[in-house]
């Protein structure tokens, strides 16, 4: 995923809670990012901290790995990007790359932060439109092909109920919208477990704004989860275009298991959750045998055996 949009319109404040630390710098000028910072978040996922609850006193000390997807800041674009202005053929460039795009558009006020373009009042619903329809020319203009988007309205503390900006954007753009405080969220950062719940609740949302975003963007890439059980070691989540096979999960865990692939034991999660133990689904013939063909569920458990 690429966040992108405008200069000073929170892309690494956003990015910086993302990835739970602050890589990248933020300041109220243009330009914060010039390279491009990578962070590999971890996807919210409940079964795989119920296999970990099953297994661990099985194994104390057993690792769990979660999915991921990776998310990239890419420094603010600006009207003629698609000509160069503002290091836009750089910034073009590594959008080109990335599967789909997150676009970040300003919708609070802060008048210690400037506006490129102000033709209104910044965070007003005529200039967030507008601001969405610079990005989205420069865009077309750069013959950038048209991607997957959430649009993510960078909005205050205070604004995270206003729906009236969700069904604005959705209506002309028709594309998935939220709200999300980036500042909110990057000030979460440093808040323990209970602080952050306390929080949320106090402000009036259920979930934190990253973890929603993180769930949207799994599902617009049109990702599933499947898990593996190593030896008792790891319970490992691993994400796979929807749609693959065995053999294509087999080689996302490891090259070599896709080439000596053999078949595949497979069961659902819950259905393991469950039976609270491998050996017992085995024992009750729940665990289904497949070959290198079978498309591969959302939330399938699959142990892969392979040839020597």
């Amino acid at each position: 995923m690429g966040i992108v949009g405008l200069p000073n319109a929170g892309k690494s404040t956003l990015f910086n809670a993302l990835a739970s630390r602050r890589l990248a710098e933020t300041a109220p000028r243009p330009f914060t990012t010039i390279e491009p910072h990578e962070a590999v978040v971890s996807a919210p996922d409940k079964y795989l901290e119920k296999l970990y609850s099953i297994l661990k006193p099985q194994y104390p000390k057993i690792d769990v790995v979660p999915a991921s997807v990776t998310f990239i800041d890419i420094a603010g674009l600006v009207k003629g990007a698609h000509k160069g202005e503002g290091l836009g053929n750089q910034f073009l460039g590594k959008i080109r790359e990335v599967d789909a795009i997150i676009h970040v558009v300003r919708a609070f006020v802060d008048p210690g932060i400037t506006h490129q373009h102000p033709t209104g009042e910044p965070g007003s619903i005529g200039q967030v439109l507008e601001d969405i329809e610079t990005i989205d020319i420069e865009l077309q203009l750069g013959e950038i092909e048209k991607k997957p988007t959430i649009y993510v309205l960078n909005v205050d503390e205070n604004n995270l109920k206003n729906v009236d900006y969700i069904a604005e954007v959705e209506k002309k753009y028709k594309e998935k919208t939220m709200l999300i405080s980036a500042k909110m969220e990057e000030e979460l950062i440093d808040f323990s477990k209970k602080e952050r719940k306390d929080y949320l609740k106090e402000a009036g949302v259920e979930k934190a704004g990253l973890e929603r975003l993180i769930t949207r963007a799994y599902s617009i890439l049109d990702l599933i989860s499947f898990y593996t059980i190593k030896g008792g070691k790891e319970i490992h989540a691993w994400s796979l275009k929807r749609g693959l096979t065995a053999l294509d999960a087999a080689e996302r865990v490891l090259t070599d298991f896709a080439r000596k692939f053999i078949k595949a034991e497979i069961i659902e999660v819950e259905q393991l959750l469950e039976l609270g133990s491998w050996k017992k689904a085995g024992e009750e013939g729940k665990i289904k045998l497949e070959g290198k063909d079978y498309e591969v569920c959302d939330k399938d458990v699959i142990e892969f055996k392979v040839g020597g």
